[in-house]
């Protein structure tokens, strides 16, 4: 059984609660009582004794009844001093493969220091709630594990002064009680009137009391935004006592009693009874009505921004006539969408037989959140052995909730990422970020947790240290992009870093960046990557008369798609090439060591040159034709020929003719017949002509 407590402004009330079976409240009794004089003004307690006497009485009134000890309360704070602000924030994340929860938590964390920028002194954090994520522009219920460019998010804040609670703290202390369970009464009255699934709607729920008027607003499967008007039922009240000459409690009774008859007796403050009719008082309060409804409306369209589908009234300052005629004028509403609530339509059991009016609702509300534990704020957690008061309406919070309700700059159990790189490629800013930190190790009564894990009234939180991010570091090869090279053979790729001007200066190694670098990359030649490549072919050693040298035995060939690149094409960092090795061993005849002899002849009309080696070449003390092919460690020795120069016989080389097949020849040498071995000089013209066998002939 639970015993909550409303304190409002005129009346205090006192409910012994409790859940049946069937999970519907159960109100087992019921004490109501008016404060002394004026303890309270606006929501406010401004004499702490005399509303402290109030509360002992009714406790002890249901504790003689029920034959009870009551030590525990459910109480709820006045929606007159809470404060509510927007704040918005929103990240670059395209630097990250997801979103992760410590990426969200710092952006939240974010636009809750917005939304604190211009708060009064002393007011006090009681938490967020995110009203909107954004990712790229589009709306997403969570944004962890997401990717993208840009994320927002837009929460509301809730603040209140710290005598609030101070003042409502030693209330109950005095009549020694402890709050188990604190909500806001806004909080309260919405919970029990307007469940979670009629909160897709937009709905107004406004709590008229005697100081001040509560407004809450449901939007989309939340409570979106809470206000206050500070005008209610004590200035419908006054507007009578001025009228008519009255004492305020004697206004009070003309209040609650003028619309259920025609005329009342009473008497004024010079002691003279009067009759005042019900159309008197009509017309005197009909004025501040309509400056209540009015602002009430203002205020409405402030928190919803446009009017809302329905309103909802409760509370005993709205059941004179006119409230709901009214407010549905000042909202441009239908009078059937705005009506007074009563206790009539909720799912409760009421077996005191005296819970009929509007005015119910908000203590209504403060048992079913303390018995359903929501919209609650708890008395007190520890943080490392430091007892904290979490003030709030959230009724769960997280360990960071907490740390930030305690003062703490969050920030330090979060971690500070490392500083990023910021350079300039080519042009364009590219940021090379730090490592994301390790939050802090936490721990909720000696078990593992994290920071967003919910916390419990008298849980003990322990927080360590957490471990920032290393700062970022990247070379020339992290951000300039390699040229691709792929094997026709395997299909294996391998890649060569080009050199880059940075900051003026040619680079043509990997060099360490620092921040604010310029790099511009520059076109690479073909011939360096085939040099690159080249060593991919076997190398080879060998010896010519004695001397060392080092080849390699093929080349490289470099394609562009289907083209053949040049040894002088270019190519721009990251382009891809493929490429493939021809194996291919040097002859001796490509060695510069051979020496060529030559003649410059006319033959058969046209101007021939005629070469032929001027050397003989040993391979390892072997003699070897021309087209031999040098392997790894040969040992080559040439040897000059001596010749007594070229003879006609050398120029039938030129000729693809089989000998065998030759039936006649005739050869005229400067126009005299020649034989094969007459010696041939510069400017000879010779004349050559073949009489190839035929088949009839019957030769080969």
């Amino acid at each position: 059984m639970i015993f909550a407590l409303d304190i409002g402004t005129r009346k205090v009330a006192g409910l012994l609660v409790s859940m049946n079976e069937q999970e519907k409240m159960v109100v087992h009794d019921l004490v109501l009582m008016e404060h002394e004089h004026r303890a309270m003004l606006d929501g406010q307690i401004h004499d702490v004794e005399k509303v402290a006497r109030t509360v002992r009485a009714i406790k002890e009134e249901l504790e003689r009844r029920n034959n009870v000890k009551l030590d525990k309360v459910a109480v709820a704070l006045a929606g007159r001093f809470l404060k509510t602000y927007i704040g918005e924030a929103s990240a670059d994340v395209s630097g990250y493969s997801e979103i992760t929860s410590d990426i969200v938590t710092r952006l939240e964390l974010d636009a809750v220091a917005d939304a604190t920028k211009n708060i009064e002194p002393h007011m006090y954090c009681v938490g967020y709630s995110v009203l909107r994520y954004e990712l790229d522009g589009s709306w997403f219920k969570r944004l962890e594990g997401l990717k993208g460019e840009k994320a927002s998010v837009k929460v509301v804040s809730t603040f209140l002064p710290n005598q609030v609670v101070e003042a409502m703290l030693a209330v109950v202390k005095r009549v020694g009680l402890v709050i188990t369970h604190l909500t806001l009464e806004p909080i309260a009255a919405v919970n029990v009137t307007v469940p979670e699934d009629l909160r897709i709607l937009n709905i107004a729920l406004v709590d008229v009391g005697a100081g001040t008027s509560d407004i809450a607003i449901s939007k989309d499967g939340t409570i979106v935004a809470y206000g206050m008007v500070p005008l209610a039922g004590d200035e419908i009240t006054e507007a009578i006592t001025r009228k008519f000459l009255l004492d305020f409690q004697t206004a009070e009774y003309v209040k609650r009693n003028f619309s259920n008859h025609e005329k009342l007796k009473v008497r004024n403050i010079l002691d003279k009874e009067r009759e005042i009719t019900k159309e008197e008082v009509l017309s005197a309060i009909r004025p501040v009505i309509d400056e209540i409804t009015k602002r009430i409306a203002s205020e409405i369209f402030e928190l919803n921004g446009e009017r809302p589908q329905v309103v909802m009234i409760v509370g005993g300052g709205a059941k004179v006539p006119l409230f709901e005629e009214l407010l549905a004028k000042h909202l441009g509403m239908e009078p059937d969408y705005v009506s007074l609530k009563t206790p009539r339509n909720l799912d409760f059991v009421d077996q005191t037989g005296l819970i009929t009016g509007s005015e119910f609702i908000t203590p209504l509300g403060i048992g079913y959140t303390a018995l359903t534990r929501t919209g609650a704020v708890f008395e007190q957690v520890t943080v490392n052995g430091e007892p904290i008061q979490l003030i709030g309406f959230k009724g769960a919070y997280t360990v960071w909730e907490v740390l930030l309700q305690s003062g703490r700059d969050v920030t330090t159990f979060l971690g500070r990422p490392g500083r990023s790189l910021v350079i300039e490629l080519d042009g364009q800013p590219v940021v090379i970020r730090g490592q994301l930190p390790v939050a802090a190790p936490v721990k909720i009564n000696g078990k593992d947790a994290t920071l967003r894990d919910i916390v419990h009234h008298g849980d003990n939180i322990e927080v360590g240290e957490a471990i920032n991010g290393k700062d970022a570091s990247a070379s020339l090869y992290d951000v300039v992009p390699p040229v691709r090279l792929k094997s026709l053979e395997s299909g294996q790729i391998i890649e060569y870093h080009p050199g880059a001007i940075l900051n003026g200066r040619e680079v043509n190694a990997n060099a360490s960046l620092n921040d604010g670098d310029v790099i511009k990359t520059v076109p690479v030649k073909v011939k360096k990557i085939r040099e690159f490549l080249s060593n991919d072919l076997v190398k080879i050693e060998y010896s010519v008369n004695n001397v060392y040298r080092e080849v390699y035995a093929g080349e490289v060939k470099i394609f562009k798609g289907e083209l053949e690149l040049s040894d002088e094409n270019s190519v721009a960092p990251g382009e891809e090439l493929e490429y493939a090795i021809i194996v291919r061993y040097p002859k001796v005849s490509e060695l510069p060591e051979l020496e060529k002899m030559s003649v410059l002849i006319k033959l058969n009309g046209e101007q021939k040159l005629i070469t032929k080696d001027g050397a003989l070449v040993w391979v390892n003390d072997r003699l070897v034709p021309p087209d031999y092919e040098i392997r790894d460690g040969d040992k080559i020795r040439t040897q000059v020929v001596e010749s007594n120069g070229f003879i006609v016989a050398d120029v039938l080389a030129l000729f693809n003719v089989d000998i065998k097949n030759v039936k006649s020849y005739r050869i005229i040498k400067n126009g005299q017949p020649a034989g094969f071995t007459d010696p041939l000089e510069n400017g000879d013209e010779l004349e050559v002509a073949f009489e190839f066998k035929t088949p009839e002939s019957g030769m080969e």
